[in-house]
């Protein structure tokens, strides 16, 4: 999880220059309305993701903590959340973690990625653009708010009919007789905890760091 701190105000706008030069370069090069495919989005869908996966986030660290479960759902085989952390890049002071960092590691793991315009899209054609990534097999890491922190956390399935989302949350509570593990709110579902649409929109919403990154998803594959 990561909160908003105060930067010393040299340092502020020598970052707050270059992320608006890259953003701006960004969204000129990417501005297309992402495309909908009713024929591909399933009534439900679960990318595998054992308990024994759910890790608990050392501080300030959901950023490499997501990277970890991502690049563990898709090759399907355990990584050390920690090793993720030490070598992950675009840190700020603070040790809070911008997309580009995200980004970069998980393809320096050999995993596909794709930042879809979700804010361009309505609120009822995010979640559909939602369900038809996770349909795909391809989990979704989100910017958030939870607590007046900016968060990252992962979907990894979704039911339509109950209106249900899968995710791991490296902040669920921890578990008591481990606290490198997390408590599992979902069973034989992947993750450890289950948001609604409303829930992961009010979430979703609230993210973004100096004014950019709002409505933030990065769709990883191999």
């Amino acid at each position: 999880m990561e909160k908003r701190s105060m930067i010393p105000k040299n340092k502020k706008i020598l970052v707050g220059l270059i992320i608006l030069l890259v953003v701006v370069g960004g969204i000129i090069i990417r501005s297309n309305k992402p495309s909908i495919d009713q024929s591909i989005i399933k009534e439900s869908a679960f990318i595998p993701y054992p308990p024994q996966y759910n890790y608990r986030q050392t501080k300030n660290d959901c950023g490499p903590f997501n990277v970890a479960a991502v690049v563990r759902a898709l090759k399907k085989q355990d990584f050390d959340s920690r090793s993720f952390v030490k070598k992950i890049g675009w840190r700020l002071l603070n040790n809070y973690t911008l997309p580009w960092g995200l980004e970069n590691q998980l393809e320096e793991n050999g995993i596909k990625i794709e930042k879809p315009r979700f804010d361009l899209l309505t609120d009822g054609e995010k979640i559909v653009l939602v369900r038809q990534h996770l349909s795909l097999g391809k989990p979704i890491i989100m910017l958030g708010e939870q607590d007046n922190y900016q968060h990252y956390l992962t979907l990894l399935g979704f039911n339509a009919a109950a209106d249900e989302y899968y995710v791991y949350n490296s902040l669920q509570t921890v578990l008591s007789e481990d606290r490198n593990m997390t408590t599992d709110k979902n069973g034989s579902f992947p993750g450890n905890t289950t948001l609604n649409s409303d829930e992961l929109l009010a979430f979703w919403s609230r993210g973004g760091m100096y004014g950019l990154w709002k409505w933030y998803g990065l769709v990883g594959s191999l």
